[in-house]
């Protein structure tokens, strides 16, 4: 008996799209891209020209929603770790762009540096439901106009499991291709292996991006999955409203849709949200809040127009109901302070409240193993099960009776919890950095891709 919770029934789903296609045919979305806003106008869309926006139509997100694969692999570079999307389970994605890291060694806060990006993978290698890697941290120590190359090489050396990446230029783009063709082999096995996808972010409200957008259109035909990621504000950059943010990020999100699709028709795309609530006294981005809410409703969109979904929310008890969606990917785990920093540790600390979450939506088993009225009979009144066959089973089965012994359950609702889990979790993370680095990358592989980061960088310059 799985657990079921929905904050939407059938009727609101529809009122979602409707009011969604009244946003983007009423108000339009601005396409910053030249390139994206032609190709739209081309294909017959109603334009404001002069202010650069699309009205979209009924048919036109219809079209795009036939064109976008229903099903699709997110490849690692290890097969083992391949994940299809959607999945009867939710996994882990590594959180985070932030700035700064917390050291392993000393503790203290610090601007992160490339080495980070690594072992953030080698870490999340360790997740045992992370799937999907993020880069976590921007890196100080490499050129600013190349840094999302440097980031997603040093990632694919870190994890053997899928990661997803974000470029910001057309410059960037034949360099992140030549990069992906140097693990895969060639281009055919980039389209085949799908070992990376990237990560697109409209801007809230109601606006496409240029640089980001177009960069990935210049490699539509390499077909790499777009994880079409808003990041509405709530009362910012969106309605101060769960419901309106929501049509907002659905228009945000399908207007986007629209355009990858008609570049590219059966172009993957993942339906996602990092919708955040804001402090109404200072404005800052906060993790919880409202913001669980609409990735429980985000995922019942997916469902609803049949897209895989990746959803903010991970790593925290605040944030359950978005687990409790079952999405594809959720994010969160291993970035702290609002997103601002990463702490290795926390991937894993995280990722315990994870599994945790997701074993409460796994619900009440009435079946195999799970109905021990025998054992009820052959005990009777005043009995013990301590001893019992299914006992000692069902303590070892996660799926009924949940037990970590990294994290034992007499830590839990403790004062200090979270600080006794990361001093674990230190630990761990301290061996897996002084170990094996674990499906390392070839020297011959390292060498050529460090040659396209040197002649990326040293294009900046001659430019």
């Amino acid at each position: 008996m799985q657990l079921k919770i929905s904050v939407l029934s059938e009727e609101e789903k529809r009122l979602v799209h409707e009011k969604t296609m009244e946003i983007l045919g009423t108000a339009g979305i601005w396409i910053k891209s030249p390139v994206a806003f032609e190709m739209l106008k081309n294909t017959g869309a109603r334009t404001d020209d002069e202010k650069q926006i699309v009205y979209f139509t009924e048919e036109m997100v219809k079209d795009a929603l036939n064109k976008a694969p229903k099903s699709f692999k997110l490849g690692g570079r290890n097969h083992k770790f391949d994940l299809v999307v959607p999945s009867d389970e939710s996994h882990h994605i590594m959180s985070g762009i932030a700035t700064s890291i917390y050291d392993v060694e000393t503790g203290e806060k610090r601007d992160a540096v490339i080495k980070d990006v690594v072992d953030i993978g080698r870490v999340f290698q360790k997740a045992e439901t992370g799937r999907v890697c993020w880069t976590g941290v921007t890196a100080s120590d490499v050129p600013q106009k190349t840094h999302n190359l440097h980031e997603m090489a040093a990632v694919i050396q870190g994890t053997s499991k899928h990661v997803q990446v974000e470029l910001s230029s057309t410059y960037e783009a034949p360099f992140a291709a030549r990069i992906l063709e140097t693990i895969c082999g060639s281009k055919e096995k980039v389209v085949e292996d799908k070992i990376a996808s990237f990560l697109y972010c409209p801007v809230s409200p109601l606006t496409q991006d240029k640089k980001m957008l177009e960069a990935y259109l210049s490699l539509a035909e390499y077909e790499i999955p777009i994880s079409i990621y808003p990041m509405p504000m709530i009362g910012l950059t969106s309605p101060a409203s769960t419901f309106s943010t929501l049509c907002q990020n659905n228009a945000e999100v399908l207007s986007a849709l629209v355009i990858f699709q008609t570049a590219h028709p059966g172009w993957p795309i993942i339906y996602g949200t990092a919708a955040g609530a804001t402090d109404p006294m200072t404005g800052v981005y906060v993790r919880g809040g409202e913001a669980p809410l609409i990735s429980l409703a985000w995922t019942e969109m997916a469902r609803f127009y049949g897209l895989p979904c990746q959803v903010i929310g991970g790593g925290s008890f605040e944030t359950m109901p978005a687990y409790l969606g079952n999405p594809d990917l959720i994010d969160g785990i291993g970035c702290i302070e609002c997103g601002m920093a990463v702490d290795l540790p926390m991937i894993l600390a995280d990722e315990e409240i994870g599994k945790r979450c997701m074993r409460i939506r796994k619900g009440i088993n009435t079946g195999k193993g799970g109905d021990l009225t025998e054992d009820i009979l052959k005990e009777g009144p005043g009995g013990n099960y301590l001893l019992h066959r299914s006992t000692m089973k069902n303590f070892r089965n996660n799926d009924e009776i949940y037990h970590n012994t990294t994290y034992p359950l007499s830590r839990r609702a403790q004062i200090d919890e979270r600080k006794v889990n990361r001093e674990a979790a230190l630990d761990i993370v301290k061996g897996i950095l002084a170990g094996p680095h674990e499906d390392a990358l070839p020297e011959e592989i390292l060498k050529v891709m460090d040659e396209i980061l040197k002649e990326a960088d040293e294009g900046i310059i001659e430019s």
